[in-house]
This record gives structure tokens, sequence and C-alpha cells, in this order.
């Protein structure tokens, strides 16, 4: 059985997004996986099982997840004997990047584990970041560059990549930032702007990843609107003529606002192409501000994410070199 300890230096660096994805590769790929994270949170459980689940169909092989609210080492160790009997053929250990050093260096060592270190980009990002790690478990770890902002992807490619490689650091790749990594469902927008969704919908095609004031201009408003895709539309709930132009654009949903209700031809065009509509009290202005802060709260929870997260994987990172040195 091989064994991958994911882990980064900080919070909210991609770990959980990471492993969840590549076990769904590994499933694709016809081998058994297991799922452990020794210090779990609601959320992170959550994430595991619901895209998973919803992929069965998929697979051509078996997952098992295991989550424990306490790092403790000997139950760490029993799990993984119990996968190696159940014929597991990967085990994936997404590592809380509150486990201290020296309890990483005791789970690579008991478990045999190779380390993926997960950087997230930023302009100061330089060879010396990841020294220190490569120092600390030396031939056991490979890095990764995530979240690498898209202006950037050639620096990465032609100058930082370069000198880890020239300094015989293991980094096999990188993973662009990505506007649908970042989108929030229609759900989500109204329970954090505690917006109510008046109409059914199919939340699992529909993702936002922009928004858009519905207003006057000297262009029609469908010409601005179909400039962008996977929007989201904020509009006075009194003007059906631009709520018509953005139902028109083939939206991901509609905010109207000033607590009022669309009318009949509204409603009836949103039930058809199944775009929810959503009514708010305040006005445009203050909608707006309410939604500030939206995607720091995003989770990576949706199939669409899963899928766009593969590609970006499968093109950036050299996977088959990361299980050719995982033995």
């Amino acid at each position: 059985m091989q064994t991958i300890y994911v882990t980064s230096e900080n919070k909210q660096e991609g770990k959980t997004s990471f492993t969840t994805t590549l076990a769904h590769y590994l499933l694709t790929q016809g081998l058994n996986t297991a799922i452990l994270n020794p210090l779990c949170n609601k959320d992170e459980e959550s994430i595991y099982q619901k895209l998973l689940s919803e992929n069965e169909d998929k697979y051509s092989a078996n997952y098992t997840i295991v989550t424990n609210s306490k790092l403790e080492i000997d139950n760490i160790k029993k799990t993984y004997n119990s996968f190696s009997k159940n014929k597991i053929d990967i085990l994936l250990i997404d590592g809380n990047n509150s486990i201290s050093k020296d309890n990483i260096n005791l789970i690579v060592t008991n478990l045999n584990a190779k380390i993926i270190f997960l950087a997230k980009y930023n302009s100061k990002l330089n060879e010396k970041n990841f020294d220190k790690w490569n120092k600390d478990f030396n031939e056991n770890i490979f890095f990764i560059i995530n979240k690498t902002y898209k202006f950037a992807t050639h620096h990465v490619e032609t100058e930082l990549m370069p000198k880890l490689k020239s300094k015989n650091f293991s980094c096999f790749g990188y993973i662009p930032e990505n506007k649908i990594l970042l989108g929030t469902t229609p759900n989500e927008i109204a329970k954090f702007i505690e917006g109510e969704i008046i109409n059914e919908y199919d939340d699992q095609n529909l993702l936002v990843e922009n928004f858009l004031i519905g207003g006057m201009g000297m262009d029609p408003a469908e010409y601005h609107f179909n400039q962008y895709e996977n929007k989201c539309v904020i509009v006075r709930g009194d003007r059906p003529d631009i709520q018509m132009s953005a139902l028109n654009s083939n939206c991901s949903c509609l905010i109207l606002t000033n607590n009022i209700k669309p009318i009949e031809y509204i409603q009836n065009e949103a039930d058809l192409e199944k775009i929810p509509i959503m009514i708010v009290k305040e006005n445009t202005v203050d909608t707006i501000e309410k939604l500030n802060g939206l995607h720091q709260n995003t989770l990576f929870d949706h199939n669409l994410k899963l899928n766009r997260y593969l590609e970006l994987l499968k093109s950036n990172v050299k996977l088959n070199s990361l299980f050719s040195n995982n033995n």
C-alpha cells in the first residue's frame, strides 16, 4: 500500500481540495483508495463524503474515509494496518497544518509515507521557502505550487521551478487559480446575504463566478450580460425589462432588491429555464456591500469544482512521477 501525506505551511492552502480530487482521480483509475484525516473538522469530512459519494457510479474501485478529531499516533497506526489488510492500494492522509513537524515525522516514519507539500503561490515565494522542509524530510517530500495566479504561471514555469530543480528539490508541478474553484451556489449566496430563493432550480449545474449589476447604460443590457459566464445579476425588483435581459443571457442566478417579487412573466421565464430568483430586503448598493467576503467562505463541495480541479491537476502536475516515486 502506497501512502501519501498532504500538508502545507498554513491554513486554507488547498489540502482538502487536493486530497479529495486526487482520491477521485485514483478511484477512476481503478485503485482502491482511503482518505485518513487525523485531525478533522466537519467541513472537511462533509466534502469527502459528498463529492466521492456523488461520483460512485464512475468508480471501478472502492474507497474508505476515516476521520478523527484528536491526533493519536497509535490510532493512526491501527487504521493503517486495517487498510493494509483490506487491500487498499493508496492511502491519502489529509494533514492538518497544526500538526507539528515532529508528529509528521512520526506518521511518515511509521507508515512509510511520502509527503506532498502544497506551497501557496505569492510574489515572494522562492527556493528558501522550500529549503527548510526539504532539509527536514529530504527524499521523502515532493512539492506542488498551489493557487498560482494566472499572470504568474510564466514565472513559475521559467524561473521558480527550474531553480527548485537546480537544487534537487522534487517539484512535480503547479496548480493555477481558477474562478470556478471560487464559485458559489445560489444557496450559499442566499445564506450569506439572508436572501430568499422563491423557485426551484438544479443546484448541481449552477455555480456563480461573477456578479453583475443590472442598470441603465448606452448599450443593450443583454450585450453587457453576455460578456460574462456563470453570472449572478443584481437588479432592482421593479425593473422587469432588465430582469428579462438577464434571464435571456443565460445567467446562473437573479437577485431582486428592495424586497419586490417578480411579475408573473419573469417568474414563468425563470421557472422554465430553472434559474433561481432570490429576493433581498436591501437596495442594490447595500446588497453588494453584504456580498463582500463571500468568497472567503466558499467550500470545495461541488462537482463542477471537482471536475475543473481534476483538469488542472492532470494538465499541470506530473501524477505518474508522483506515484512511480512512492514505493
